[in-house]
Protein backbone atom coordinates (compact mmCIF):
# COMPACT_ATOMS: atom_id res chain seq x y z
CA UNK A 1 0.00 0.00 0.00
CA UNK A 2 0.94 3.66 -1.15
CA UNK A 3 2.23 5.41 1.70
CA UNK A 4 1.44 9.17 2.39
CA UNK A 5 5.16 10.45 1.63
CA UNK A 6 4.35 8.50 -1.98
CA UNK A 7 0.24 9.81 -2.31
CA UNK A 8 2.11 13.27 -1.99
CA UNK A 9 4.37 12.72 -4.42
CA UNK A 10 1.80 10.83 -6.74
CA UNK A 11 -0.41 13.93 -6.26
CA UNK A 12 2.31 16.30 -6.89
CA UNK A 13 3.57 14.87 -10.00
CA UNK A 14 0.32 14.21 -11.73
CA UNK A 15 -0.92 17.62 -10.76
CA UNK A 16 1.89 19.70 -10.61
CA UNK A 17 1.77 20.45 -7.22
CA UNK A 18 -0.10 19.25 -3.86
CA UNK A 19 -2.00 22.75 -3.47
CA UNK A 20 -3.27 22.20 -6.83
CA UNK A 21 -4.28 18.48 -5.94
CA UNK A 22 -6.99 18.90 -3.32
CA UNK A 23 -7.95 21.40 -5.53
CA UNK A 24 -9.05 19.70 -8.47
CA UNK A 25 -9.28 15.84 -7.10
CA UNK A 26 -12.26 16.10 -4.37
CA UNK A 27 -15.03 18.44 -4.74
CA UNK A 28 -16.23 18.17 -8.91
CA UNK A 29 -18.06 21.16 -8.10
CA UNK A 30 -15.08 23.04 -6.77
CA UNK A 31 -13.30 21.30 -9.56
CA UNK A 32 -15.08 22.52 -12.26
CA UNK A 33 -15.28 26.06 -10.82
CA UNK A 34 -11.65 26.39 -10.84
CA UNK A 35 -11.21 25.14 -14.11
CA UNK A 36 -14.14 27.64 -15.43
CA UNK A 37 -11.93 30.43 -13.60
CA UNK A 38 -9.11 29.03 -15.44
CA UNK A 39 -10.26 29.27 -18.91
CA UNK A 40 -12.21 32.93 -18.30
CA UNK A 41 -8.75 34.17 -16.98
CA UNK A 42 -6.71 32.49 -19.68
CA UNK A 43 -9.12 33.84 -22.40
CA UNK A 44 -8.85 37.21 -20.93
CA UNK A 45 -5.40 37.79 -20.49
CA UNK A 46 -5.26 36.61 -24.08
CA UNK A 47 -7.43 38.77 -25.87
CA UNK A 48 -4.82 41.96 -25.15
CA UNK A 49 -3.47 43.40 -28.24
CA UNK A 50 0.72 43.51 -26.69
CA UNK A 51 1.57 44.67 -30.03
CA UNK A 52 -0.53 47.54 -29.45
CA UNK A 53 1.06 48.37 -26.07
CA UNK A 54 4.36 49.81 -24.40
CA UNK A 55 6.76 47.14 -24.68
CA UNK A 56 8.25 47.81 -21.41
CA UNK A 57 5.07 47.60 -19.24
CA UNK A 58 5.61 44.01 -19.93
CA UNK A 59 8.78 43.73 -18.10
CA UNK A 60 7.03 43.16 -14.51
CA UNK A 61 4.25 40.79 -14.80
CA UNK A 62 0.57 41.06 -13.37
CA UNK A 63 -0.78 38.40 -11.71
CA UNK A 64 -4.33 37.89 -12.04
CA UNK A 65 -6.62 35.70 -8.65
CA UNK A 66 -8.07 33.29 -10.25
CA UNK A 67 -10.48 33.23 -7.42
CA UNK A 68 -11.48 36.63 -7.54
CA UNK A 69 -10.02 38.55 -10.98
CA UNK A 70 -8.06 40.83 -8.68
CA UNK A 71 -4.45 41.73 -10.46
CA UNK A 72 -1.41 41.54 -8.10
CA UNK A 73 1.92 42.85 -8.68
CA UNK A 74 4.94 40.22 -7.95
CA UNK A 75 5.43 42.04 -4.23
CA UNK A 76 1.41 41.92 -3.41
CA UNK A 77 0.51 38.62 -4.08
CA UNK A 78 1.74 37.17 -0.81
CA UNK A 79 -0.80 39.66 0.70
CA UNK A 80 -3.27 38.96 -1.11
CA UNK A 81 -3.19 35.34 -0.14
CA UNK A 82 -2.78 35.98 3.25
CA UNK A 83 -6.21 38.34 3.30
CA UNK A 84 -8.18 36.31 1.21
CA UNK A 85 -6.74 32.34 1.49
CA UNK A 86 -7.08 32.65 -2.66
CA UNK A 87 -3.11 31.25 -3.83
CA UNK A 88 -3.54 30.16 -7.52
CA UNK A 89 -2.93 33.22 -10.09
CA UNK A 90 -2.49 33.24 -13.87
CA UNK A 91 1.14 35.47 -14.97
CA UNK A 92 0.48 37.84 -17.35
CA UNK A 93 3.21 37.47 -20.03
CA UNK A 94 3.07 33.92 -20.96
CA UNK A 95 -0.55 32.72 -18.71
CA UNK A 96 0.87 30.32 -16.43
CA UNK A 97 -0.32 29.16 -13.57
CA UNK A 98 1.27 30.24 -10.20
CA UNK A 99 0.84 28.72 -6.66
CA UNK A 100 1.59 30.69 -4.20
CA UNK A 101 1.79 27.97 -1.64
CA UNK A 102 4.62 27.03 -3.74
CA UNK A 103 5.26 30.59 -4.19
CA UNK A 104 6.51 29.33 -8.36
CA UNK A 105 4.69 28.68 -11.50
CA UNK A 106 3.43 25.03 -11.72
CA UNK A 107 2.19 23.07 -14.99
CA UNK A 108 -0.43 20.79 -14.86
CA UNK A 109 -0.95 18.80 -17.91
CA UNK A 110 -4.61 18.76 -17.73
CA UNK A 111 -5.11 22.48 -17.30
CA UNK A 112 -2.41 22.95 -20.28
CA UNK A 113 -4.92 20.75 -22.56
CA UNK A 114 -8.02 22.70 -21.50
CA UNK A 115 -6.08 26.14 -23.21
CA UNK A 116 -6.86 24.22 -26.83
CA UNK A 117 -9.90 22.30 -26.22
CA UNK A 118 -13.17 24.20 -27.49
CA UNK A 119 -15.70 25.31 -25.11
CA UNK A 120 -18.01 22.00 -24.86
CA UNK A 121 -15.39 19.92 -23.76
CA UNK A 122 -13.43 22.11 -21.45
CA UNK A 123 -14.27 20.59 -18.40
CA UNK A 124 -14.08 17.09 -19.75
CA UNK A 125 -10.24 17.29 -20.82
CA UNK A 126 -8.88 17.82 -17.73
CA UNK A 127 -10.04 14.90 -16.21
CA UNK A 128 -7.52 12.74 -15.12
CA UNK A 129 -6.18 8.80 -15.55
CA UNK A 130 -5.65 7.79 -12.05
CA UNK A 131 -2.37 5.79 -10.96
CA UNK A 132 -3.11 2.67 -9.24
CA UNK A 133 -1.07 2.79 -5.85
CA UNK A 134 0.44 -0.85 -6.45
CA UNK A 135 1.25 -0.50 -10.26
CA UNK A 136 4.36 0.27 -12.34
CA UNK A 137 3.54 3.36 -12.89
CA UNK A 138 3.45 4.51 -8.86
CA UNK A 139 7.06 2.84 -8.90
CA UNK A 140 8.17 4.88 -11.80
CA UNK A 141 6.86 7.82 -10.30
CA UNK A 142 8.21 7.29 -7.05
CA UNK A 143 12.03 6.86 -8.27
CA UNK A 144 11.58 9.44 -10.81
CA UNK A 145 10.37 12.31 -9.29
CA UNK A 146 10.83 15.07 -6.92
CA UNK A 147 10.96 18.29 -5.74
CA UNK A 148 12.25 20.78 -8.00
CA UNK A 149 14.69 23.18 -5.37
CA UNK A 150 12.49 26.46 -6.55
CA UNK A 151 14.92 28.72 -3.63
CA UNK A 152 17.80 27.93 -5.30
CA UNK A 153 16.35 28.82 -9.00
CA UNK A 154 18.03 32.28 -9.72
CA UNK A 155 20.67 32.10 -7.22
CA UNK A 156 23.71 31.42 -8.42
CA UNK A 157 27.13 32.28 -6.91
CA UNK A 158 30.28 33.07 -9.02
CA UNK A 159 34.02 31.34 -8.29
CA UNK A 160 36.40 33.60 -7.97
CA UNK A 161 39.37 32.96 -10.61
CA UNK A 162 41.92 34.58 -9.06
CA UNK A 163 41.11 38.42 -7.47
CA UNK A 164 38.42 38.38 -9.91
CA UNK A 165 35.56 39.42 -7.18
CA UNK A 166 35.47 43.28 -9.26
CA UNK A 167 33.94 41.46 -12.20
CA UNK A 168 32.11 38.69 -9.87
CA UNK A 169 29.54 41.75 -8.21
CA UNK A 170 29.28 43.87 -11.33
CA UNK A 171 28.21 40.77 -13.56
CA UNK A 172 25.68 39.97 -10.34
CA UNK A 173 23.95 43.22 -10.67
CA UNK A 174 23.52 43.12 -14.11
CA UNK A 175 22.35 38.98 -13.70
CA UNK A 176 19.50 40.18 -11.12
CA UNK A 177 18.59 43.36 -13.39
CA UNK A 178 15.04 42.59 -14.72
CA UNK A 179 15.58 44.89 -17.88
CA UNK A 180 18.94 43.31 -18.79
CA UNK A 181 17.14 39.92 -18.29
CA UNK A 182 14.56 40.63 -20.53
CA UNK A 183 17.02 41.67 -23.47
CA UNK A 184 19.30 38.62 -23.06
CA UNK A 185 17.25 36.09 -22.35
CA UNK A 186 14.91 36.86 -25.52
CA UNK A 187 15.66 38.65 -28.68
CA UNK A 188 18.65 40.92 -27.62
CA UNK A 189 22.46 39.61 -28.63
CA UNK A 190 22.21 36.45 -30.43
CA UNK A 191 25.93 34.84 -29.79
CA UNK A 192 25.27 32.44 -32.60
CA UNK A 193 24.89 35.55 -35.38
CA UNK A 194 27.44 37.53 -34.02
CA UNK A 195 30.55 37.41 -36.03
CA UNK A 196 32.97 39.88 -33.87
CA UNK A 197 36.23 37.98 -32.13
CA UNK A 198 36.10 38.08 -28.28
CA UNK A 199 32.66 39.82 -28.36
CA UNK A 200 32.03 41.22 -24.56
CA UNK A 201 28.08 41.56 -25.31
CA UNK A 202 28.71 37.03 -26.17
CA UNK A 203 30.04 36.71 -23.04
CA UNK A 204 27.70 38.71 -20.98
CA UNK A 205 24.97 36.50 -23.11
CA UNK A 206 26.36 33.21 -22.28
CA UNK A 207 26.69 34.38 -18.55
CA UNK A 208 22.29 34.70 -18.63
CA UNK A 209 21.80 31.35 -20.07
CA UNK A 210 24.69 30.06 -17.30
CA UNK A 211 23.05 31.59 -15.34
CA UNK A 212 19.42 30.86 -15.45
CA UNK A 213 19.95 27.25 -16.14
CA UNK A 214 17.46 25.40 -13.95
CA UNK A 215 19.90 22.27 -14.20
CA UNK A 216 23.38 23.71 -12.56
CA UNK A 217 22.23 25.36 -9.03
CA UNK A 218 25.86 25.59 -7.93
CA UNK A 219 27.92 28.31 -8.68
CA UNK A 220 30.10 29.19 -11.95
CA UNK A 221 33.03 30.75 -13.86
CA UNK A 222 32.29 33.66 -16.08
CA UNK A 223 35.31 32.48 -17.87
CA UNK A 224 34.75 34.03 -21.51
CA UNK A 225 33.55 37.61 -20.33
CA UNK A 226 37.41 37.41 -18.21
CA UNK A 227 39.33 36.38 -21.00
CA UNK A 228 37.01 38.75 -23.12
CA UNK A 229 37.91 41.54 -21.15
CA UNK A 230 41.24 40.95 -20.48
CA UNK A 231 41.82 41.19 -24.49
CA UNK A 232 39.92 44.13 -24.81
CA UNK A 233 41.66 46.28 -22.34
CA UNK A 234 45.41 45.40 -21.29
CA UNK A 235 45.22 47.51 -18.35
CA UNK A 236 42.58 44.28 -17.18
CA UNK A 237 44.61 41.48 -18.17
CA UNK A 238 46.40 39.67 -15.18
CA UNK A 239 44.95 38.58 -11.38
CA UNK A 240 45.76 42.08 -10.30
CA UNK A 241 42.69 43.82 -8.59
CA UNK A 242 40.64 46.10 -10.24
CA UNK A 243 38.26 48.51 -9.20
CA UNK A 244 34.94 48.03 -9.56
CA UNK A 245 33.24 51.64 -10.79
CA UNK A 246 35.91 51.28 -13.62
CA UNK A 247 34.89 47.51 -14.61
CA UNK A 248 31.63 48.76 -14.84
CA UNK A 249 32.04 51.79 -17.15
CA UNK A 250 34.38 49.42 -19.22
CA UNK A 251 31.79 47.11 -19.03
CA UNK A 252 28.92 49.75 -20.15
CA UNK A 253 30.66 51.12 -22.77
CA UNK A 254 31.87 47.33 -24.68
CA UNK A 255 28.09 46.45 -24.32
CA UNK A 256 27.70 49.78 -25.97
CA UNK A 257 29.93 49.05 -28.62
CA UNK A 258 28.50 45.39 -29.21
CA UNK A 259 24.76 46.64 -29.96
CA UNK A 260 23.40 46.62 -33.54
CA UNK A 261 22.75 50.62 -34.64
CA UNK A 262 24.84 51.87 -31.55
CA UNK A 263 26.66 55.40 -32.18
CA UNK A 264 29.92 55.90 -31.15
CA UNK A 265 29.57 59.69 -31.30
CA UNK A 266 26.58 59.70 -28.08
CA UNK A 267 26.77 63.36 -28.50
CA UNK A 268 24.63 63.15 -31.75
CA UNK A 269 22.22 60.61 -29.92
CA UNK A 270 21.81 56.63 -30.22
CA UNK A 271 19.00 54.65 -29.79
CA UNK A 272 20.45 51.36 -29.22
CA UNK A 273 19.01 49.27 -26.14
CA UNK A 274 22.46 50.56 -24.12
CA UNK A 275 22.78 53.83 -24.49
CA UNK A 276 18.50 53.99 -23.62
CA UNK A 277 19.18 51.89 -20.61
CA UNK A 278 22.96 52.61 -19.14
CA UNK A 279 23.61 56.15 -20.33
CA UNK A 280 22.62 59.61 -19.28
CA UNK A 281 23.55 63.10 -19.71
CA UNK A 282 24.59 65.97 -17.31
CA UNK A 283 24.02 69.75 -17.96
CA UNK A 284 26.78 72.30 -16.74
CA UNK A 285 25.67 75.97 -15.96
CA UNK A 286 28.37 78.34 -15.53
CA UNK A 287 26.90 81.41 -14.67
CA UNK A 288 29.14 84.96 -14.93
CA UNK A 289 29.10 86.76 -11.47
CA UNK A 290 30.28 90.37 -13.25
CA UNK A 291 27.61 90.12 -16.61
CA UNK A 292 25.42 87.32 -15.94
CA UNK A 293 26.16 85.65 -19.04
CA UNK A 294 25.40 81.64 -18.71
CA UNK A 295 27.45 78.86 -20.40
CA UNK A 296 26.15 75.34 -20.78
CA UNK A 297 27.39 72.34 -21.70
CA UNK A 298 25.91 68.83 -21.88
CA UNK A 299 28.19 65.40 -21.10
CA UNK A 300 26.91 61.88 -21.40
CA UNK A 301 26.93 59.79 -17.85
CA UNK A 302 26.81 55.96 -16.53
CA UNK A 303 26.65 56.81 -13.33
CA UNK A 304 27.25 59.66 -10.73
CA UNK A 305 30.48 60.11 -8.92
CA UNK A 306 28.67 61.66 -5.16
CA UNK A 307 31.82 63.24 -3.04
CA UNK A 308 30.89 61.60 0.72
CA UNK A 309 33.61 64.18 1.94
CA UNK A 310 32.17 66.86 0.88
CA UNK A 311 29.13 66.85 2.68
CA UNK A 312 30.68 65.60 6.04
CA UNK A 313 32.85 69.49 5.58
CA UNK A 314 29.94 70.61 5.01
CA UNK A 315 28.10 69.40 8.23
CA UNK A 316 31.51 70.03 10.16
CA UNK A 317 30.86 73.35 9.37
CA UNK A 318 27.69 73.79 9.82
CA UNK A 319 25.81 73.91 6.39
CA UNK A 320 24.40 70.30 6.53
CA UNK A 321 20.80 69.71 7.15
CA UNK A 322 19.80 67.43 10.18
CA UNK A 323 20.81 66.75 13.19
CA UNK A 324 22.43 63.06 11.81
CA UNK A 325 25.90 63.24 11.77
CA UNK A 326 25.89 60.42 9.40
CA UNK A 327 25.82 61.42 5.48
CA UNK A 328 22.68 60.66 3.72
CA UNK A 329 22.52 59.84 -0.41
CA UNK A 330 19.80 62.77 -0.38
CA UNK A 331 22.68 65.00 0.57
CA UNK A 332 24.90 64.06 -1.40
CA UNK A 333 23.25 64.44 -4.71
CA UNK A 334 22.53 68.14 -3.07
CA UNK A 335 25.96 68.85 -2.65
CA UNK A 336 26.66 67.52 -6.37
CA UNK A 337 23.82 69.60 -7.43
CA UNK A 338 24.76 72.57 -5.43
CA UNK A 339 26.02 75.64 -7.27
CA UNK A 340 29.96 76.29 -6.64
CA UNK A 341 31.88 79.37 -6.60
CA UNK A 342 34.84 79.65 -9.59
CA UNK A 343 38.05 81.83 -8.70
CA UNK A 344 38.77 83.93 -11.59
CA UNK A 345 41.23 82.17 -12.84
CA UNK A 346 39.61 78.81 -13.42
CA UNK A 347 36.36 80.71 -15.64
CA UNK A 348 37.24 83.37 -18.85
CA UNK A 349 34.14 84.99 -19.77
CA UNK A 350 32.97 85.19 -23.65
CA UNK A 351 30.20 87.94 -22.43
CA UNK A 352 33.16 89.89 -20.63
CA UNK A 353 35.77 89.35 -23.97
CA UNK A 354 36.97 86.00 -22.87
CA UNK A 355 38.35 87.94 -19.74
CA UNK A 356 39.00 85.91 -16.21
CA UNK A 357 36.09 86.67 -13.90
CA UNK A 358 34.58 84.94 -10.87
CA UNK A 359 31.00 82.79 -11.77
CA UNK A 360 28.83 80.25 -10.11
CA UNK A 361 29.20 76.65 -11.64
CA UNK A 362 26.20 74.13 -11.24
CA UNK A 363 25.53 70.50 -12.26
CA UNK A 364 21.91 69.01 -13.35
CA UNK A 365 21.15 66.05 -14.30
CA UNK A 366 19.41 66.89 -17.93
CA UNK A 367 18.79 62.86 -18.75
CA UNK A 368 18.19 59.91 -16.37
CA UNK A 369 19.13 56.15 -17.11
CA UNK A 370 16.86 53.24 -16.47
CA UNK A 371 19.94 51.87 -14.48
CA UNK A 372 21.39 54.36 -12.13
CA UNK A 373 24.86 53.92 -11.39
CA UNK A 374 25.96 56.26 -8.06
CA UNK A 375 29.54 56.24 -6.99
CA UNK A 376 30.05 56.70 -3.28
CA UNK A 377 33.62 58.70 -3.44
CA UNK A 378 34.78 57.86 0.24
CA UNK A 379 36.60 54.97 -0.09
CA UNK A 380 40.29 56.48 -1.02
CA UNK A 381 43.69 57.06 0.40
CA UNK A 382 44.46 60.51 2.30
CA UNK A 383 48.10 61.35 2.84
CA UNK A 384 49.78 62.49 5.74
CA UNK A 385 53.26 62.61 6.08
CA UNK A 386 54.41 59.21 5.16
CA UNK A 387 51.15 57.71 6.22
CA UNK A 388 48.33 56.55 3.68
CA UNK A 389 44.87 55.99 5.37
CA UNK A 390 41.80 55.21 3.78
CA UNK A 391 39.26 57.00 4.25
CA UNK A 392 35.60 55.08 5.59
CA UNK A 393 32.58 56.19 6.82
CA UNK A 394 28.91 54.81 5.89
CA UNK A 395 26.19 56.46 4.14
CA UNK A 396 22.58 56.41 4.98
CA UNK A 397 20.71 55.79 1.42
CA UNK A 398 16.92 54.37 1.03
CA UNK A 399 15.61 51.36 -1.05
CA UNK A 400 13.59 54.02 -3.07
CA UNK A 401 15.07 57.39 -4.45
CA UNK A 402 12.33 60.66 -6.02
CA UNK A 403 15.62 61.71 -8.65
CA UNK A 404 13.56 64.90 -9.78
CA UNK A 405 14.97 67.64 -7.07
CA UNK A 406 18.82 66.68 -9.19
CA UNK A 407 17.14 67.15 -13.07
CA UNK A 408 17.18 70.18 -14.95
CA UNK A 409 13.13 70.13 -15.20
CA UNK A 410 11.74 73.33 -13.04
CA UNK A 411 8.70 71.95 -12.62
CA UNK A 412 7.69 70.37 -9.66
CA UNK A 413 4.39 68.87 -10.21
CA UNK A 414 5.06 66.50 -12.87
CA UNK A 415 4.73 62.66 -12.04
CA UNK A 416 6.79 61.74 -9.57
CA UNK A 417 6.53 58.38 -10.67
CA UNK A 418 8.64 59.15 -13.84
CA UNK A 419 11.73 60.07 -11.64
CA UNK A 420 11.39 57.31 -8.86
CA UNK A 421 13.75 54.73 -8.64
CA UNK A 422 14.10 51.52 -6.51
CA UNK A 423 17.86 49.84 -5.12
CA UNK A 424 18.61 46.54 -6.99
CA UNK A 425 22.12 46.10 -5.51
CA UNK A 426 24.81 47.46 -3.35
CA UNK A 427 28.18 46.87 -3.86
CA UNK A 428 30.74 46.85 -0.44
CA UNK A 429 34.48 47.11 -0.70
CA UNK A 430 36.21 45.71 2.22
CA UNK A 431 40.34 46.40 3.26
CA UNK A 432 42.79 48.19 0.91
CA UNK A 433 42.22 49.81 -3.05
CA UNK A 434 45.14 47.40 -4.33
CA UNK A 435 44.40 44.25 -2.08
CA UNK A 436 40.78 44.28 -1.52
CA UNK A 437 37.84 42.48 -1.46
CA UNK A 438 34.54 43.25 -3.22
CA UNK A 439 31.00 41.77 -2.52
CA UNK A 440 27.23 42.73 -3.71
CA UNK A 441 23.85 42.81 -2.32
CA UNK A 442 21.19 41.98 -4.71
CA UNK A 443 17.61 41.98 -4.83
CA UNK A 444 15.71 38.75 -5.92
CA UNK A 445 12.41 39.04 -6.61
CA UNK A 446 10.90 40.00 -3.12
CA UNK A 447 14.24 38.79 -1.12
CA UNK A 448 17.42 40.19 -0.91
CA UNK A 449 20.69 37.94 -1.24
CA UNK A 450 24.75 38.53 -0.38
CA UNK A 451 26.73 37.18 -3.19
CA UNK A 452 30.23 36.95 -2.30
CA UNK A 453 31.71 35.09 -4.76
CA UNK A 454 30.61 31.63 -4.78
CA UNK A 455 28.66 32.05 -1.18
CA UNK A 456 25.17 33.02 -1.77
CA UNK A 457 23.52 33.84 1.65
CA UNK A 458 19.61 35.11 2.10
CA UNK A 459 19.92 38.71 3.99
CA UNK A 460 17.15 41.14 5.14
CA UNK A 461 16.20 44.77 4.21
CA UNK A 462 17.40 46.32 6.93
CA UNK A 463 21.14 44.66 6.94
CA UNK A 464 21.46 45.98 3.40
CA UNK A 465 20.36 49.19 4.29
CA UNK A 466 23.13 49.22 7.29
CA UNK A 467 26.01 48.40 4.44
CA UNK A 468 29.28 50.31 4.01
CA UNK A 469 28.44 50.83 -0.01
CA UNK A 470 30.29 51.68 -2.51
CA UNK A 471 28.72 51.28 -5.91
CA UNK A 472 24.99 51.72 -5.82
CA UNK A 473 22.43 50.68 -8.58
CA UNK A 474 18.58 51.95 -8.99
CA UNK A 475 16.46 51.22 -11.07
CA UNK A 476 13.66 53.24 -12.34
CA UNK A 477 10.48 52.21 -11.21
CA UNK A 478 8.12 53.03 -14.25
CA UNK A 479 9.76 52.21 -17.25
CA UNK A 480 6.58 53.30 -20.10
CA UNK A 481 7.15 56.80 -18.37
CA UNK A 482 11.00 57.10 -18.59
CA UNK A 483 11.96 60.69 -17.79
CA UNK A 484 14.31 62.93 -20.03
Amino acid sequence: MATVASVSLLSEAEFGCEHLASQLMHDSAASNQFKASFIKTHNALGRRDIFNSNPSSYLKPKYTCLTCSEPCMNGDRKSHTENTGHQFYMESRNRALFCQGCEDLVYDHGLERCRSATPESTLKVARKRRFSESSADELYVKSNANRRPCAKQGVRGLFNLGQTCYLNVILQTLLHDPILSTYFLGNGHQPHDCTVADCIGCAVAEAFADFHSIDKPEGFAALNLLLASWRASPTLAGYQQQDAHEYYQFLVDKLHTSAEGNRENHEKGCSCFFHRTFYGKLRSSVTCDRCGNVTKTEDPIVDLSLDVQVQAKKRAMGGGTGPSATPTLSGCLESFTSPEKLMADVYNCSGCGNTPQKATKQLRIKKLPAILCMQLKKQRFEHTFSVSEKVEGRIDFPLSINMLPYTTNPDSAVDKSRYTYDLSSAVVHKGKLEAGHYYVYCRQGDEWMLFNDDQVTPVTEAEVLGVDAYLLFYNLRCLANAAS
